[in-house]
């Protein structure tokens, strides 16, 4: 049985784009106007943390999430060097600064139709990618008063997660089922959350039940069949009990 704060999935079926003022999207590259007189560390530490804005979807949504949603990364080192990556990670503040940079040219757009649904998503997109949960909260909030879509509130959900508000995660993604009950993406991150998140076997088998009939081949298939039966021999166990130890 999982216990709450060990909830660690980052949904595998979130996509996120980096949207310039042109409407294109692209990666964020490090400056191509370096001064010729940086050194080799410097310019080293430079281009990971314009790269890390970019980079941070990825990460965030195909490895596992910290147990801790409110830990901060460490403050970039000046004397960052190749062989020390760790400490050239952005601080706090140089994500927000990123993420702020990100959404400029949307958030001028955005005074023009304040009620575009979509332009509201993609600014949550890269407040999330930047790690500013809070803010994508509110414009991805906006965007689903706007217009509920599935995707934008499985992102909300998520979004919910990471600021430590479990119950308000789940309620969005029963609202996205109520708009596409067959949604795959959806039921996968619901039974996920209900089992290692509050640690309610018989709530994620349900949803993990419903995938697996929407779609028999799902490309998680083996990962799902295996947690449904770890989740199968906790059933006697009453929900929201924590412990570690498997069921016999």
């Amino acid at each position: 049985m999982w216990a709450a704060n060990d909830l660690s999935l980052v949904p595998h079926v979130l996509r996120i784009q980096f949207v310039s003022a042109d409407g294109v999207n692209r990666s964020m590259a490090p400056s191509a106007q370096v001064g010729k007189t940086w050194s080799n560390a410097q310019t080293y530490s430079m281009a990971v943390i314009c790269l890390l804005l970019g980079v941070a979807a990825g990460y965030l949504l195909h490895a596992p999430a910290e147990a801790n949603a409110g830990s901060v990364a460490p403050s970039v080192s000046p004397n960052a060097v190749p062989g020390n990556p760790a400490a050239a990670m952005p601080s706090a503040a140089d994500m927000k600064r990123m993420a702020d940079k990100q959404v400029a040219p949307l958030l001028e757009q955005l005074q023009k139709n304040p009620k575009d649904a979509d332009l509201l998503a993609k600014i949550g997109h890269s407040y999330m990618a930047g790690q500013q949960f809070e803010s994508a909260r509110q414009y991805f909030e906006e965007s689903v008063s706007v217009k509920p879509k599935p995707e934008v509130l499985n992102e909300l959900a998520f979004v919910y997660v990471k600021l430590g508000d479990l119950d308000k995660g789940i309620s969005r993604l029963q609202q996205a089922l109520t708009i596409d009950p067959k949604n795959t993406n959806v039921l996968f991150n619901l039974g996920y959350y209900e089992w290692k998140g509050k640690a309610d076997p018989e709530a994620a088998l349900a949803a993990w039940q419903s995938l697996l009939k929407v779609d028999p081949n799902h490309p998680k298939r083996a990962e799902i069949q295996q947690m449904m039966a770890q989740a199968q021999k906790h059933l006697s166990i009453a929900p929201g009990t924590k412990t570690e130890k498997p069921a016999e």
